[in-house]
Parts: C-alpha cells; structure tokens; sequence
C-alpha cells in the first residue's frame, strides 16, 4: 500500500472505526421489526458498512438494509405546497431573498420559479426562522401554483419510497443518519404517512415527535438534548464527520421517474470529497476494516471513548493528517452559506 493511501486507510480507522462500531451495535440491537433505511448522503457510507458486516456474518440484521438517496433539499422541493412541509421548511436558518430560498432550500430553477411566484416577492429578503411567518403568509397565496410546479418529484418520490420498500406495514422504517433533529426522518413520516423510527449519531430533539397523525421516534447514541453551542464538541463541531460521511455523487436536488419506471437523479454541485472520492473511498475500508477487526477480536468501545476521541481530533492542531486535509470541505447552500471548510473555522 503506498505510503498516501496507508495514511488515508489508517485515519479512516482511529478517527471513523470507533464511532462506526459502536453505531453498528446500537443498530444491531434496535429490534426485530425494523427495516434499516440509510438515508442521503451520511448514509451511503452506512449501508455500505452494513453490507460488508453481513457479508462477513459479522451482524445479524432483520432485514437488509436499504440505501435511500434523499435530502433535505429534494424532501423540500418534492413536499413544497404542503402546508406543514413547507412551515418546517422555513423553520431552518437562512438568509437572503426570496428568490435565494426558492433556489437553495427548495432546489426549484429560475424558469420554475418564475412560473409560480411574482417578481416583487422574489426581491423580498428575509431572515429564518425569525421571519417564517411572514415567509409563509408571502407564499400562501401561490402554494397551489407550487405544488403544481414540483409535481414531477413528487409522484417520482412516492414510487421510490413505495420501491424501497418503506411502505411495507409489516416492518418500520428505522431512519440511519448523522443527526440531528430528524428533519428528513419527519418529512418522510408525513410523506408515508405512517410511524417511524431513528438512530442517529446525535439526537437534539429525541423521543416522540407528533408529524399530523404519525410519530416519529428519534434516538441519539452518542448524545441525546444537546444543543448548538452548549459545549458539546462532536455536535459543535459536527462539520469534521460531515464532510467525511458522503456519497460519491453529493447531494440530490431533484430526480424524475422515467417512461421505463427507471428513476433519473439530479445532484447539486461538486464539493472536494466528490472530486476526490477514491481518497475518501480508502478513508471508508479503513473504518470499515476496523469494525469488522473489532467485531471479530470482541474489542470494543463505550461511548464515551468515541466522544473523547473525537474531542482531540476536533480541538487539538496537527492531529488530523496532512493528507487528508483535502476531503474537509462541504457545501452548506440550504442555509444560504456556500461552500465551508472546517479545517479552517476551527483553526485546526
């Protein structure tokens, strides 16, 4: 293994390997009834660890998992003219105008929003969530031109769900992802219309959370009720495990069910880990080859070994190498903000 790859492998193992294993537990352990649904872009790199740990008979899974391509960005377009998914919508941070928010949160394009919305309200700026009333009392008027707008995702959304399986009432979906607040876990519990579940890495708002006649169930394994900036550092600065836990072809804006009842995805654009993704494709095998290490010698970690892990590698300078410098950076358009490196907000 030449001396840059061994570099990758071996950060993916201490920096990765712990956290994945110990989330490979909880999983494992969270009931007979679920079907495990690794969501967007955090969970490709989840269904992936799953599939080498049943192809290792290395877990026990009730069903197998399932890799589901959605986002923010796509759940919010697909779902846009509802009235609660498009209230929580404009629940998250952001600032710009109107016309910004439709292209960013939303992912709608120029010619689509144009068609829906009068120019003078695109001009409008505004700031969420202080402003989300007055965004949503902007908007209603023209929800119904909106949702015809979106209609082509929608009706592909729902096949898609219906294909992977999600709407099977004898299992219940249990939604894999980073955290932290279950936004696309609650957008989903509306758009099936049925009781769901999720694990995450970090759960701000865990337990029962009422979506019109549906709960959705959020658990956190490594923290549960934090909050931003209250002192908790693998939330605080959660960016590191972002820009690492992604897929190969970023995040997806749009996507259309084709005449064939093949589906055809959109993504937004490229950030480094996607330019660079065979890189972070070794970072993954030396994580994943931790886990599997662990699983078979019995090794194991406490949660507590992962947050303190995690707290050196995200406060401490010169302890994430060199050679991977180059995979931290990710896109943050949703809030309106671009691309964004951590390395250097953190000054690590």
């Amino acid at each position: 293994m030449q001396a840059k790859s061994r570099a990758l492998h071996e950060f993916g193992a201490t920096f990765l390997g712990p956290a994945l294993h110990v989330y490979a537990e909880a999983i494992e352990s969270s009931g007979a009834d679920h079907l495990p649904v690794c969501l967007a872009r955090e969970g490709w790199c989840f269904h992936r660890l799953l599939k080498r740990l049943q192809r290792d008979h290395a877990i026990d899974l009730p069903r197998d998992p399932v890799y589901l391509r959605v986002s923010r960005t796509l759940l919010f377009r697909a779902m846009l003219g509802s009235e609660t998914i498009t209230r929580m919508a404009l629940g998250n941070d952001f600032s710009g105008s109107v016309l910004d928010l439709m292209r960013k949160r939303f992912g709608l394009q120029l010619h689509e929003i144009f068609s829906a919305l009068p120019i003078e309200l695109l001009r409008f700026n505004c700031e969420l969530p202080k402003d989300k009333d007055t965004v949503f009392e902007w908007l209603s008027p023209h929800l119904k031109a909106l949702t015809t707008v979106v209609s082509p995702t929608r009706r592909a959304l729902t096949a898609y769900l219906e294909r992977s399986g999600l709407t099977d009432p004898h299992v219940r979906p249990l939604m894999l992802d980073l955290g932290y607040s279950g936004t696309i876990q609650k957008i989903l519990t509306h758009t099936l219309k049925r009781d769901t579940s999720g694990l995450y890495f970090i759960a701000t708002k865990p337990g029962e959370t009422a979506v019109g006649d549906h709960q959705a169930l959020l658990k956190g394994v490594f923290h549960e009720g934090v909050g931003w900036r209250s002192g908790c550092t693998m939330l605080d600065r959660s960016l590191l495990f972002e820009c690492l836990l992604t897929a190969p072809h970023g995040q997806m804006v749009d996507m259309r069910q084709k005449s064939n009842g093949e589906f055809e995805y959109f993504y937004g654009r490229e950030a480094a880990t996607q330019r660079h993704f065979q890189d972070l494709k070794t970072v993954f095998d030396g994580a994943i080859d931790h886990v599997i290490m662990c699983r078979r010698h019995g090794v194991t970690y406490t949660r507590g070994d992962v947050q303190d892990l995690y707290e050196v590698f995200a406060t401490k300078p010169n302890c994430i190498p060199h050679d991977v410098w180059h995979l931290f950076n990710v896109d943050d358009d949703i809030a309106g903000n671009g691309m964004i490196n951590p390395m250097q907000m953190f000054a690590i």
